[in-house]
């Protein structure tokens, strides 16, 4: 087989692609398990001893904000690729998410406005460069900070949402779900 053959680095690509997916998998999983330890050491540090929970709390957050990093720009790089974009557009259109909801203290509504918003505003090159300014992307990562990049995106859905009906859903975590359902074809249709 020639170095240069298309097939061969095609699989390569893919190869790539689906090992950052199961990468991604594995940090929101890790994520998941730290927000749950997080969340069981607060409620021990109010109730309870505060010098060691407090500890922890420290070190949770910290192990959280790293595996934040990690899950988001594993998920920028695995959305680029068609395949695995299109397969996770179609698990939201298709199923309900209450219990990734519910497994991931509603982070997984970061991860959804990623799929539905950031890969459409910058192109993958610009997101793993350092120089470029990507802003969104950053704010995306942080819950309520993300507020602005669900404004953007609702505007870039060309639908008009009451802000009413907005908040609403935001406050249910089911904005993202709801701009992914109403765009659904042509988010699978631009690639």
């Amino acid at each position: 087989m020639k170095l240069t053959d298309k097939r061969f680095w095609n699989r390569c690509g893919n190869a790539v692609n689906e090992l950052f997916f199961w990468l991604f998998i594995a940090f929101a999983v890790l994520l998941a398990i730290d927000l749950w330890c997080m969340l069981a050491t607060a409620i021990v540090c109010l109730f309870g001893e505060m010098g060691k929970s407090l500890t922890l709390l420290k070190i949770f957050g910290a192990f959280g904000i790293i595996l934040i990093l990690f899950s988001n720009f594993t998920l920028w790089l695995t959305m680029y690729s068609p395949k695995i974009y299109k397969r996770l557009v179609s698990v939201v259109r298709s199923k309900r998410l209450r219990l990734l909801y519910f497994l991931t203290l509603g982070y997984v509504n970061v991860y959804l406005l990623n799929l539905y918003y950031i890969r459409f505003k910058y192109n993958q090159y610009e997101l793993t460069q350092y120089r470029v300014n990507v802003g969104y992307s950053v704010l995306v990562m942080f819950p309520i900070i993300n507020i602005p990049v669900y404004v953007a995106a609702i505007r870039r859905s060309g639908r008009q949402v009451p802000l009413g009906y907005a908040a609403k859903l935001y406050m249910q975590g089911r904005l993202a779900t709801y701009l992914i359902q109403k765009d659904y074809s042509s988010l699978t249709e631009n690639q």
